[in-house]
């Protein structure tokens, strides 16, 4: 009996270890359950939209590490020529810290553009990074203010860039969400996704480097990784003692293109954690089609006098569909659409915020659902009011003609009896 106990007692052990890491107790609700994300910071967010799905802790100011090359490779695409030459100054191979990724370049050694962002992206080469920088803007400080910009710019609010290569200072940080919004970005450019999802490359002789150098990418879960993971598009790994793991991911299955971020994770939890957000990205989500309601004064925020004019415009999309991806335990029913007109209805051209929410907060996902900001164009022929405005517009013109002609009739009748008085009276003087 002792035996059979023993033996029954290591099988269940033996399947909780082999079991998803998983929270929720299935005996008081019926949904699937969620991942338990080990992680400091994460977020799961669909790259198309922008719409998080799963977040944990995605506004904590955390050290990003290297996963800062990312903008760093962005913003080397978008200001210069991949064939560009870069010519490695003293202060880009001797500023970096002793024993942090680097390729071996030399103080006077030339690279291109193209080999300078693969080393950034790859291998994580920190020389590299402050080349790039360099090049683009002239110095590494100028640099930073062009990154700092260019992640406000992405949407990434509360990010503040220090240097070019993500080594370890107390004000360089960022966050979860403001990663995903720059990766986000950088998904728009062809160029970027492919040097970001390049697994190994390499580097011919240099001026000064006689044999070829070989760069390969640290992401365990691209091809043939130890983590391999199906889709990968591409991603960014990074790590120092104070950050700890940081990984960029972006995987895409059918239409569906997701981002994990996750920051300061311990050991290969930076690995595991992004496998269960894709995964629960992929498996659990689904498409809907989101109807815009019509306006009142219950879902208008600030709402104006006249609700009729915002109405008109949403009777002009409501039609239109917007998409937004769903637990498959939540209903389409379950959200809710708040209209936030962000400048005086009689201006033009219109815009109007739409945002969409979960009525109650929800384990299952993140409950907002994002912002769409609709430019309304100006009202013309094609619309309601802008039919009303040109009719009007017609007539006034119409009637602004008449009287103009009625003053011309006038003055030319005036003076034409002035010219018959003076001609009759030169004939009986």
């Amino acid at each position: 009996m002792k035996k059979f106990l023993t033996i029954f007692i290591a099988i269940i052990i033996v399947i909780s270890d082999i079991l998803p890491v998983y929270a929720g107790d299935i005996t008081k609700t019926s949904y699937p359950l969620y991942p338990i994300i080990e992680s400091e910071a994460a977020v799961l967010m669909d790259a198309k939209t922008g719409q998080v799905l799963f977040a944990k802790n995605m506004d904590e100011q955390l050290y990003p590490a290297s996963i800062t090359k990312i903008m760093t490779v962005l913003l080397g695409i978008e200001n210069g020529n991949l064939n560009d030459i870069i010519t490695m100054s003293r202060e880009a191979v001797f500023s970096i810290e002793r024993g942090s990724s680097h390729i071996a370049l030399d103080v006077g050694e030339q690279i291109t553009l193209e080999q300078a962002l693969m080393a950034a992206m790859l291998p994580s080469a920190n020389e590299a990074c402050n080349g790039i920088a360099e090049h683009i803007s002239g110095s590494i400080p100028e640099f930073i203010k062009l990154m700092n910009e260019r992640a406000i710019e992405a949407g990434a609010l509360h990010t503040n860039f220090t240097n070019a290569n993500g080594l370890c200072k107390d004000d360089h940080v960022t966050t979860a969400y403001d990663m995903a919004m720059i990766t986000k970005a950088a998904l728009q450019n062809d160029q970027f996704r492919r040097i970001f999802g390049t697994s190994k490359y390499e580097i011919p002789p240099t001026n000064m480097q006689s044999e070829t150098r070989y760069l390969w990418a640290e992401h365990k879960m691209f091809p043939c990784g130890r983590y391999e993971y199906e889709g990968v598009v591409g991603g960014k790994t990074g790590y120092t003692q104070k950050s700890q793991n940081t990984l960029v991911t972006v995987a895409q299955r059918g239409d569906r293109e997701l981002m994990a971020v996750v920051i300061k994770s311990q050991n290969s939890a930076v690995y595991t954690d992004t496998k269960a957000l894709l995964d629960y990205g992929f498996n659990e989500f689904t498409p809907e089609q989101i109807m815009l309601p019509a306006v009142t004064e219950d879902n208008l925020v600030n709402p104006p006098d006249n609700l009729q004019i915002l109405q008109n415009i949403i009777n002009q999309i409501k039609a239109e569909h917007y998409t937004r991806l769903l637990h498959k335990n939540i209903d389409v029913n379950d959200i809710v659409i708040d209209y936030v007109a962000v400048n005086d209805p009689d201006e033009e051209p219109i815009q109007l915020n739409i945002n969409m929410h979960l009525k109650e907060t929800s384990d299952l996902m993140y409950g907002n659902l994002g912002t769409i900001l609709l430019d309304c164009p100006p009202r013309d022929e094609n619309t309601f009011p802008g039919k009303i405005l040109n009719i009007v517009y017609i007539i006034m013109k119409i009637i602004a003609a008449a009287i103009m002609f009625l003053f011309a009739l006038r003055w030319f009748i005036k003076i034409k009896r002035k010219m018959s008085r003076k001609q009759s009276g030169g004939r009986f003087s």
